[in-house]
């Protein structure tokens, strides 16, 4: 997967992007979407092909020039802070984002807030100890975020982009869908592997959750009212590995 991204991106990410959508378990057509840390714009085109409107958003200049000139209504904007009311979305597409976020908490602050109530959150990511967690340093991440990146850059010089503690942030799957799930304003729905749904039991087993999910979805709704006391039934097992 990852050796077909480096040597042809475009047609990669374009039937990434097909397949993605055609998935989500939500009707699309008619909705206005957030596309959320949109990169290029293959997932936002791919979202509007469905029938959705898409507004889209990504820290990066080059990115958000290269969605717009897809069609797409792409804006520079910071996740934590972001540049539209509050409740003005159906739903939040947000993929391979959060491990290029310092902190989950406030990404899913922003979400609830520019969401009406009711309305939903796809939400995936590269866990940290996936083959392809580490990105630009790959293996060497199996080391662990403090070794690995060392080692790495010994051998090779540091990478152009995703420095770790920089662009790319070590994310585990148990913390995440604990925070997920201990949100005020957020209702965790469903937790899979992003390419083999059907074996969500992985997610439920500390340590093997880790190495196997490759990169975990996370589907969840905005709440009517914020919880005062959070606390949900354990869907997804609530250990936590890291």
């Amino acid at each position: 997967m990852a050796m077909r991204e480096r040597r042809d991106p475009e047609p990669y990410y374009e039937a990434l992007a097909g397949v993605t959508v055609a998935d989500l378990p939500f009707d699309l057509d008619g909705a206005r979407l957030l596309d959320l840390g949109c990169g290029h714009g293959h997932d936002a085109a791919a979202l509007e092909r469905a029938g959705a409107t898409v507004v889209a958003t990504d820290l990066d200049a080059d990115a958000v020039t290269t969605a717009t000139a897809r069609g797409i209504d792409a804006y520079r904007g910071d996740a934590y802070r972001m540049p539209f009311a509050d409740g003005v979305f159906d739903g939040v597409y947000c993929s391979n984002l959060v491990e290029h976020v310092p902190a989950i908490e406030p990404l899913l602050d922003e979400i609830s807030r520019v969401l009406e109530p009711g309305g939903w959150a796809w939400i995936s990511w590269t866990n940290w100890f996936s083959p392809w967690g580490g990105h630009h340093i790959i293996p060497f991440h199996l080391l662990g975020p403090t070794l690995g990146p060392r080692v790495h850059d010994r051998l090779f010089g540091p990478p152009s982009k995703n420095v770790t503690g920089e662009g790319l942030f070590p994310t585990y799957v148990g913390r995440t869908i604990a925070i997920a799930r201990a949100h005020r304003g957020l209702e965790l729905v469903d937790a899979t592997p992003r390419y083999y749904p059907s074996q969500r039991w992985i997610l439920r087993v500390p340590g093997l959750r880790e190495v196997a999910t490759w990169n975990c979805v996370l589907v969840l709704r905005r709440r009517v009212r914020a919880l005062v006391d959070p606390s949900f039934p354990d869907r997804t097992g609530d250990d936590e590995d890291h």
